[in-house]
């Protein structure tokens, strides 16, 4: 059974309550003076106004507004009002007429050529098919919108995007990457002092730790985004971070305060006529209702949790009722109204499946069809090309001889400049290739030192006091005076090993980054003083020594210096590796510091990890604030890319 339902972000701006009203109350008195283009904007932003009030009234302004800019012609605010009006429908569960709408505005979008406002309406349409659980249609829509985002060098959109990818992970129980999405989002949130997306990456957060089992982690994120959205007066989005408490209590079982959390949620949903939402909390509440023995209540609340879920096509809460009521009627006894309760769960999961599976075929044989009018045009083009080739190459000859003569003229000046500019290039290449020559060879200089130290150390020196130990261990020696050699005898070897480790643990180079950090981490947490956990997600076991080298004395330069200055008692190091980069996040319950002083610091440990970074091309973010409690890092280094000498 699926429940705690996700935060998707769309593109919007937040205002107060107070604000929005006003705003309100002076558009309406604008509308009725209002005409032409200036009357559609006015309609717009009165259906965006209400959209947070009441869905129906806001759609009835965007039905108006599309109405007069059809009739206009205007395809840009044709587009912003089927987008509007679609969210209205989406904000109810009207998933069909969602689409619809959203669909429409996405084919003027691509007309007109409004890169970011098409990469916004991809967003929300990916959003849609979520909700629907059309779990690959939607990752389609929001990895085309991310690529738009990306290049158009948008940091608050692209956040928005990555987080709801890891909504559509999330659904498929790939919980611990959807931790490493929510947490990039979340950083480029931070950076940017976007504190809506912050509130709602802690909500995520809050939903995604429930299916960890790690409830209180749950409860402190729900919590959190609640105090954050009730402080940006962001009302709708209260019913979730409140659906997410309640359950975090139910999983801790205080069923008594889950109860009263779904009883908040319920009323705002109601209030916004969140019909999916409605859906899902009643099928939870049953759920309550079946552990605390009231069947008969939470037969009729999974009743009319099915109902609503049928009425708007939301099939994973249909299947969620289903297997709730085969377990409530179970429960109480009717055994033969289980087993048909859950038949008709085990059907519709298969026809979902049938459904999936005849979908994909229909992909596949369309794909084949349009690659077949694609080889018909292209002949058909071809065609007319030979057609024309000869007049064409007439008009060439003619523009190359005009352009010939006129290259004569100049050539001599392109010529000189060419090499000058040839040369400058060159000598600002020497010199950036010396520059990273010399940082390399220093730093490689100083690891091979340490490899040959630490051997040293290791296959010397201990070998040299396992000898001496077996020779002060016979008989013939003072008992005491052997037993006091032993034991000094065995911390220099200890020592020696530590030694040996920090130089070069030998790990790093046989096993990798991953097996390093963690035997790193193993050795500290046997002190007993703090407690360190390593994650890795798909990372590369390819990489160079240089760059396993480099970001291993980066992680272990920064978690001393946690354990010197911040008192931490907890550190999680998470490593995960995406297509183009490597992204590592370290992040501690410790005190918090100024960062301004860290960057302006010339002291040894800050210029070694700069130094590293520049060799290995990476970057580093520090989210840490005096006074308040935890900071994070997230180092980015790009993905090595082979080079073929020729």
């Amino acid at each position: 059974m699926k429940y705690l339902p996700p935060l998707f972000l769309t593109f919007f701006v937040m205002t107060s309550s107070f604000a929005q009203n006003s705003n309100i109350d002076s558009l309406r008195n604008i509308l009725p003076a209002a005409a032409g283009e200036s009357k559609i904007k006015v309609l717009l932003e009165l259906c965006w106004q209400y959209r947070f009030i009441n869905a129906d009234t806001a759609r009835q302004f965007g039905l108006k507004a599309l109405a007069l800019a059809t009739e206009a012609p205007n395809k840009a605010l044709e587009a912003e009002a089927l987008t509007y009006i679609g969210v209205t429908h989406e904000a109810q569960g009207n998933f069909k007429e969602a689409l619809i709408s959203e669909l429409r505005a996405l084919t003027l979008r691509r007309e007109i050529g409004d890169d970011s406002r098409t990469a916004k309406t991809l967003n929300d349409i990916g959003i849609i098919y979520d909700q629907k659980g059309d779990y690959q249609k939607s990752l389609e829509y929001y990895y085309e919108a991310r690529r738009i985002f990306e290049r158009l060098k948008d940091p608050s959109n692209t956040a928005m995007v990555i987080s709801n990818i890891g909504i559509v992970l999330k659904a498929q129980k790939e919980y611990k990457k959807v931790i490493g999405y929510y947490h990039e989002a979340l950083s480029i949130y931070k950076r940017i002092n976007n504190k809506f997306g912050i509130a709602a990456c802690d909500a995520n957060l809050g939903s995604v730790y429930f299916y960890l089992a790690q409830y209180d982690s749950s409860l402190y994120y729900s919590l959190k985004s609640t105090k954050e959205f009730e402080e940006q007066n962001v009302r709708q989005f209260l019913a979730m971070t409140f659906l997410n408490a309640g359950m975090a209590y139910d999983g801790m079982g205080q069923e008594a305060k889950a109860l009263d959390y779904l009883n908040r949620a319920q009323k705002i949903n109601e209030e916004y006529g969140s019909k999916k939402e409605i859906s899902e909390v009643l099928v939870y509440t049953a759920k309550i209702n079946r552990k605390t023995g009231q069947f008969g209540l939470g037969i009729t609340n999974a009743e009319q949790g099915l109902a609503i879920a049928e009425k708007i096509g939301a099939s994973e809460q249909i299947l969620s009722a289903r297997e709730e009521l085969s377990a409530l009627k179970a429960a109480k006894g009717d055994f033969k109204g289980a087993y048909d309760e859950h038949r008709l769960y085990v059907a519709l999961k298969d026809s979902v499946f049938q459904k999936e599976k005849s979908k994909q075929i229909a992909e596949l044989q369309t794909l084949y069809e349009t690659e077949k009018k694609e080889n018909a045009i292209q002949l058909l083009t071809q065609e007319n090309e030979l057609k024309d080739f000869h007049l064409l190459r007439i008009q060439f000859i003619t523009v190359l001889l005009a352009i010939l003569l006129m290259g004569v003229v100049v050539v001599g000046y392109l010529w000189r400049n060419r090499i000058k500019l040839k040369q400058q290039a060159e000598l600002e290449s020497t010199k950036a290739l010396l520059k990273d020559t010399q940082l390399q060879a220093v730093i490689t200089s100083q690891e091979d030192e340490r490899r040959r130290f630490a051997a040293d150390l290791h296959d010397g020196m201990g070998q040299m006091i396992s000898a001496l130990r077996l020779n002060l261990s016979h008989d013939t020696v003072q008992k005491n005076k052997v037993d006091e050699a032993v034991d000094i005898l065995n911390e220099m070897n200890v020592e020696i090993r530590k030694i040996a480790f920090n130089l070069m643990p030998q790990v790093l180079m046989s096993s990798g980054l991953t097996e390093a950090l963690t035997e790193f981490a193993n050795r500290i947490n046997r002190t007993g003083r703090v407690q360190i956990s390593i994650q890795a997600f798909d990372v590369n076991q390819e990489m160079s020594a240089q760059q396993k080298i480099a970001l291993y004395r980066i992680c272990q330069e920064w978690v001393n210096n946690v354990l010197k200055y911040s008192g931490a008692t907890k550190i999680s190091l998470q490593l995960v590796q995406h297509e183009d980069e490597l992204v590592t996040i370290i992040e501690d319950n410790g005190q918090g510091f100024d960062t301004s002083t860290l960057l302006a610091s010339q002291g040894n440990g800050w210029k070694n990890i700069n130094s590293r970074l520049g060799l290995i091309k990476g970057n580093i973010e520090i989210d840490s604030a005096k006074g308040h409690e935890g900071t994070t890092i997230v180092i980015t280094v790009p993905e090595e890319k082979s080079v073929i000498a020729s």
